[in-house]
């Protein structure tokens, strides 16, 4: 039996209400993805006729949602600085914060009269790396992962947005990595404490990354840190890490006793500090 637009949203939006604060903006989301009209035309045709085989694929996709499964997996992409990326269940979902990661390297890359060379390590999807290389117009960008799959999709990536060629690495942290004037990285940096208080739907993500290990989460960032040295060209060199607010204080200090200079801390959008940067110099 054929139902309008209206009324399936309505019933998806009263399931959605049990596990998402976003009912409304969910169902519109997997609304567009099943039956192919945007929330302008939802609106708008709001008691067009949808047929039984599409009210079937849209159902389909509130089940998963109703499981817990992220919009952006079901969809297959989110949108991080301004472009969609291609998103896996292999690969941790961009998000607003780290967008002060992009903008905190993309500043300092702007204050130098030439190309650096850029390693994005832990790349997953490849955003915080190519959206790095797309705003300054940089040729010579490398993104590390140690997980096939996710190289898998940064290189799906990196073939839909970016035209010049990317070096793409399958390392364990900076192992296999070359040397380079800019190091930055999105790292797994949550306790084991935090990731079991983590929300169901970012339980779905991968947790190799998102648990930096250590009592304090920080275990990886101490290895990226304490190698990165041997990592470096010879001119001045930066470091940017991602961490989470509790944390920005003490990787200042790890890049401190590495003989990291002219130290800095980056606030989000929500004014918390989410980014630490380090300059070092042979």
């Amino acid at each position: 039996m054929d139902r309008t637009v209206k009324e399936l949203l309505f019933e998806a939006k009263n399931e959605l209400r049990s596990i998402t604060d976003t009912p409304s903006l969910d169902a519109s989301i997997l609304f567009e993805k099943a039956c192919g009209l945007n929330k302008v035309k939802q609106i708008t045709f709001s008691d067009k006729l949808i047929n039984e085989a599409e009210q079937k694929e849209f159902f389909q996709l509130i089940k998963r949602r109703l499981n817990h499964e992220p919009i952006a997996y079901i969809i297959g992409k989110k949108e991080f600085y301004g472009r969609d990326f291609i998103v896996s269940s292999d690969t941790l979902i961009p998000r607003a914060d780290t967008e002060t990661l992009v903008e905190a390297t993309i500043n300092y890359i702007n204050t130098l009269d030439y190309k650096p060379d850029v390693l994005d390590l832990c790349t997953g999807t490849g955003c915080v790396g190519l959206s790095i290389a797309l705003e300054t117009d940089l040729s010579n960008i490398s993104l590390c992962d140690i997980s096939d799959e996710a190289l898998k999709i940064a290189q799906k990536n990196a073939k839909a947005l970016y035209s010049k060629e990317i070096n793409f690495i399958k390392s364990d942290l900076l192992e296999n990595c070359k040397t380079y004037d800019i190091i930055v990285s999105n790292p797994p940096y949550l306790t084991n404490q935090w990731c079991e208080e983590l929300d169901e739907d970012v339980k779905k993500e991968p947790i190799l990354a998102l648990e930096g290990f250590g009592q304090d989460g920080l275990d990886i960032i101490r290895k990226i840190i304490t190698s990165a040295k041997n990592h470096f060209n010879s001119n001045k060199n930066a470091i940017f890490l991602e961490c989470d607010s509790r944390q920005c204080n003490t990787v200042k200090y790890i890049l401190e006793a590495n003989s990291f200079k002219e130290i800095e801390i980056f606030k989000d959008l929500a004014n918390r500090d989410r980014v630490v940067k380090g300059i070092y110099e042979r």
